[in-house]
């Protein structure tokens, strides 16, 4: 009993404890800083929440642009110059998608996420210039052609390009958005949805075709139906075998886009009409190996309505800049105000030129 109320023993049997705990704290602070990230909260002098940040995966927008997408074409700037921008309305769409996209404040990113426009290198260089001022990231690309693949329209004769976006694996996801869109509401959930989780290829026997290139051990790729006309439903169905191609969620893979160019070079694989479009429905049947997945029907909408506005969709797929009578009135209508919007916003920001 004497030992054990020793002054002396019992400050020797505290320090025993906390020099225990101590090494016990040591220990597994650095068996966590092995295999957690480090907090940006401390990076920059903050106190960390109550709970662990993991970095994002890298993600981007991105849209297409081609120099023949209207009748006349030009081979120079020089000649391009002579000619009105504000009649290419492709190159009008990409730059108000950019202030959609990035600017806007009912429909930008809140994450900060970029937007890529992949262009052709007849693109001239001005309109280049003015969408990396608008605050796009630009990636001249090299044409993708096969002698036997003729669209059905002229303007469709380099959209095969749009394909380069899978060479690009430095991103872990990609938003493709065709630039003819309103974009009326932030779409950065779409990189959660459901149906971008990256799944395994299958293996069924019967898909496997020896004249084509080997399928990557997992993809992903998820879009939505195409509705062919107004007469549509909200929400609309999802039931259909064919998908659009003017907005879809796709991870990057060298040998995804491997084995489009491989279809490239087989004559009648797909029907060539509506060219990347008919290769992608071909790739992602759903009888195939590596069938699409269907995004949630709100993301987007082609042959769009203000029904489908009121309904709750995000972004509509229509060439609002041209005089076409079939486009809805009232989508049209908010597509010329995201215009002017767009317009004032370069305006005020470039000092009025």
């Amino acid at each position: 009993m004497a030992a054990a109320s020793n002054p002396r023993s019992i400050a020797f049997f505290l320090v025993l404890f906390l020099a225990s705990a101590l090494i016990t704290l040591t220990v597994r602070t650095s068996h966590w800083h092995t295999y957690l990230p480090a907090s940006p909260y401390a990076r920059h002098g903050r106190q960390s929440p109550n709970h662990i940040t993991i970095a994002p995966a890298k993600i981007a927008y991105a849209t297409f642009l081609a120099a023949n997408a209207n009748p006349d074409r030009f081979t120079s700037d020089e000649q391009a110059i002579l000619h009105n921008d504000n009649d290419d309305g492709y190159f009008i769409g990409a730059r108000v998608l950019a202030y959609q996209l990035l600017h806007s404040r009912s429909a930008g990113t809140n994450a900060s996420i970029p937007f890529i426009v992949i262009c052709t290198a007849d693109v001239s260089k001005r309109k280049r210039a003015r969408l990396a001022k608008d605050g796009a990231i630009i990636r001249v690309v090299d044409r993708l052609t096969a002698d036997w693949v003729n669209p059905a329209n002229a303007r469709w004769a380099d959209v095969m390009a749009k394909l380069r976006l899978f060479q690009m694996t430095e991103y872990h996801k990609i938003l493709f958005i065709d630039a003819d869109h309103l974009v009326t509401a932030s779409l950065d959930g779409v990189f959660y949805d459901e149906a971008t989780l990256t799944a395994p290829t299958l293996s069924n026997p019967a898909a496997i075709l020896a004249d084509e290139a080997a399928l990557p051990r997992t993809y992903m790729f998820a879009t939505h139906a195409d509705y062919w006309g107004y007469e549509h439903a909200y929400p609309p169905p999802v039931e259909s075998n064919y998908l659009n191609c003017g907005f879809f969620v796709f991870t990057p893979s060298k040998v995804l886009f491997d084995y489009y160019v491989s279809l490239l070079a087989l004559p009648g694989r797909f029907d060539p009409s509506f060219p990347e479009q008919n290769l992608l429905n071909y790739a992602h049947r759903k009888e195939g190996n590596m069938p699409w997945k269907v995004l949630w029907y709100g993301w987007n909408v082609n042959w769009p309505t203000e029904k489908d506005w009121r309904g709750g969709a995000r972004s509509f797929h229509a060439k609002y800049w041209d005089a076409d009578p079939s486009h809805d009135v009232f989508l049209k209508g908010l597509w010329r105000e995201q215009r002017a919007e767009m317009e004032g916003f370069y305006r005020g920001r470039d000092g009025g030129k």
